[in-house]
């Protein structure tokens, strides 16, 4: 974490220079976008050389919500850069060109070029990822690029964007207060930080506070808001989903992400898609063709699967690590059939533990912490423990996911086992990692 200063051996290949620079935001570097500008300005600027700027924000679905919307305009035949975070196994997934993942030796050239360029300055490793996006960006044609907030939104490293075509802030909640501040206000404000004048913003469903804070900053740039559960809403009806607007009503299939919360997450993309001219037929292929690993994704197979390892199991894995996301699981729990339910939970230091885990305590059987492997602010799974046994959740730790599948295989249960491992994006990129080796 101390070194925040790139001296990076150029000729080593992608892998080890990014071993060497992932690292964990500095907060002794703080947050502006200084650093990020110095470096652009000497790349030539590139960020205004993108195609036009979809810009997410908020605390919860924006992954779901940004791969909703690559669907429906790739479904029309549209290009779409997208820069994303985190990565699940390769860091490459954040850079995605036309709709691909970067090549290793193109994101090599410029990761080596952009260290290069920064001459041994300060800079995070997210700005330096945001740097390389920028330029691949500018480089390669498309109709579109949507670039997510990576921490906050005012002083992110992708708000040095002139303009957006349209910005969207998913459901804002609790969440790096070490950063942002420790008010809900607060936070929400810095994440209306890349509001721009006069500029179309899709403001998902918010607790009263943020979407106060949201309207209040929209009116003072002039800009021209649209409101879940007020222009439109998203609710659904048998096997179908009912989109409506004014007016208008739309019948599209379900989408294929598990969970309640994704069909909230879809509403927005659609209100986005929508906004951005893609017809019913479109938004029915979005629905059904998006794609977007560990959020409640279920496993079928693999070197860790419960098959794999000789015992009946349902195996999920989801990268929620918040309350909000705990919210959001225990509404999942309760509309499934009934079963015996495991959680395996990792998770990072400054996560709020206790919260994720309140609105889940009454459906857990039992919970096995695991330290996540690999990062150096992993939650010690002895605190998961007192943690859980302190809201009377029965809990073990164990060394490794594959020996925490092995305990709860040896556990006895009538009805049928479902599996959830969950806490932390890191985690869940851990577990794909192990079970497809």
């Amino acid at each position: 974490m101390e070194n925040t200063k790139l001296t990076i051996k150029k000729e080593l290949p992608y892998e080890e220079k990014i071993k060497e620079l992932f690292k964990p935001f500095p907060k002794r570097l703080g947050l502006n976008t200084l650093r990020i500008s110095r470096l652009l300005s000497k790349l030539g600027n590139p960020q205004n050389s993108i195609p036009p700027a979809i810009h997410v924000a908020g605390t919860n679905g924006k992954g779901s919500t940004i791969a909703f919307i690559q669907a429906g305009l790739e479904a029309k035949g549209h290009k779409v850069h997208v820069f994303s975070s985190p990565h699940l196994i390769d860091i490459r997934e954040r850079i995605k060109i036309a709709g691909k993942k970067i090549t290793p030796e193109y994101f090599d050239t410029l990761l080596s070029a952009c260290i290069e360029l920064n001459e041994n300055k300060n800079l995070s490793f997210f700005e330096l990822l945001t740097a390389v996006a920028f330029l691949a960006f500018s480089q390669n044609k498309a109709d579109w690029t949507i670039l997510e907030v990576g921490l906050g939104g005012r002083l992110d490293s992708t708000n040095v964007i002139e303009k957006s075509e349209l910005t969207i802030i998913t459901p804002i909640s609790m969440d790096h207060e070490e950063f942002l501040g420790n008010t809900l206000r607060k936070i929400t404000l810095e994440k209306a930080g890349i509001l721009k004048p006069r500029s179309k913003v899709i403001l998902a469903k918010q607790e009263k506070m943020a979407l106060k804070a949201l309207k209040e900053r929209a009116k003072i740039l002039d800009c021209t808001t649209i409101t879940q559960n007020e222009d439109f809403k998203v609710e659904v009806m048998e096997s179908s989903l009912l989109f409506s607007e004014s007016k208008k009503t739309i019948f599209l299939p379900k989408p294929r992400l598990e969970g309640s919360h994704q069909v909230e997450n879809a509403g927005v993309a659609i209100a986005a898609l929508r906004e951005l001219g893609c017809s019913a037929k479109y938004l029915g292929d979005a629905m059904q063709k998006v794609c977007w690993p560990g959020r409640l994704q279920k496993i079928w197979q693999g070197d860790l699967s419960p098959s794999t390892l000789g015992f009946e199991a349902e195996l999920f894995i989801d990268g929620g690590h918040n309350p909000s996301a705990g919210n959001a699981i225990a509404n999942w729990i309760q509309k499934l059939n009934p079963s015996t339910f495991f959680l395996i939970l990792g998770m990072m230091k400054n996560k709020d533990l206790e919260g994720f885990l309140k609105p889940l305590r009454s459906s857990i059987h039992k919970l096995i912490a695991v330290k996540i492997p690999e990062e150096i602010n992993a939650q010690e799974t002895e605190t998961i423990v007192q943690t859980s046994n302190k809201l009377q959740i029965p809990s073990k730790s164990a060394i490794s996911i594959e020996m925490a599948l092995h305990d709860i295989k040896s556990e006895h249960s009538i009805l049928p086992k479902r599996i959830l491992i969950t806490g932390s994006l890191y985690l869940v990129g851990q577990y794909l990692k192990q079970n497809s080796s």
